[in-house]
């Protein structure tokens, strides 16, 4: 018996995790209601998206903490040892990753940030999670960083610019494997049509699925598996 309850462990459940997630999560909440004010909002309307980044450099936008364990579910239901992750933010997501990476046993959550100033503060976060060896930070565009991925990808977790979404699936696509999971948030934002289309027509390779989470107001995510 006590072997089995050492297996059932989860690093979801270290103080270390927790007290970070509960602290990010406590901070975002703050920081979400900062940018629901529409004098934030002004200071990206009418410009690129680009912008619209710059601008929320210090919001989180954080996946929720249903969808979280969703990721780290599928990472450990894959038996995940190689994790592509566009969109490092604070590193919340990240945490959900790399805890599944820790109890697979082996790996890397290879996570991209577009700002260094967030991916600065990510690195402490994994950190303080106790998580940073199971994590190579890239910071910089996407198309650029991620123009090199590794082998034998096991999960991709797209969080990042909705524009780039295709583009940064293009480029990973030939080492995903098969088997291997595409979640993809937010795929009810403005823009995600041509990214939906393929990864859901089952000529491209992939069956999908949409799904809501609770809790996240109703927030539309997508998980696809690669034939």
């Amino acid at each position: 018996m006590e072997a089995l309850s050492e297996t059932m462990k989860s690093s979801l459940n270290d103080p270390p995790v927790t007290e970070v997630l509960d602290a990010l999560y406590a901070d975002a909440a703050k920081s979400d209601a900062v940018r629901r004010n529409p004098i934030w909002g002004s200071e990206a309307a009418g410009k690129t998206e680009a912008d619209f980044y710059k601008a929320a450099r210090k919001s989180y936008m954080a996946v929720g903490r249903d969808f979280g364990n969703l990721l780290y579910s599928l990472a450990r239901s894959t038996k995940a040892e190689t994790v592509v992750e566009f969109g490092t933010s604070f590193g919340i997501s990240t945490i959900f990753l790399a805890s599944a990476i820790r109890d697979n046993g082996s790996g890397k959550v290879i996570t991209t940030e577009f700002e260094p100033e967030k991916a600065e503060q990510a690195k402490r976060n994994l950190a303080a999670a106790g998580l940073e060896q199971w994590v190579e930070f890239r910071v910089g565009d996407a198309l650029k960083t991620l123009s090199d991925p590794p082998r034998g990808i096991d999960m991709i977790f797209l969080d990042g610019a909705k524009s780039l979404y295709f583009g940064v699936l293009k480029l990973l696509e030939p080492q995903l494997r098969s088997g291997g999971i595409v979640a993809s948030d937010n795929t009810d934002h403005d823009g995600m049509a041509a990214f939906l289309a393929y990864i859901r027509d089952g000529r491209h390779g992939y069956t999908s699925a949409a799904i809501l989470t609770s809790g996240e107001r109703g927030k539309a995510h997508e998980i696809t598996v690669r034939h």
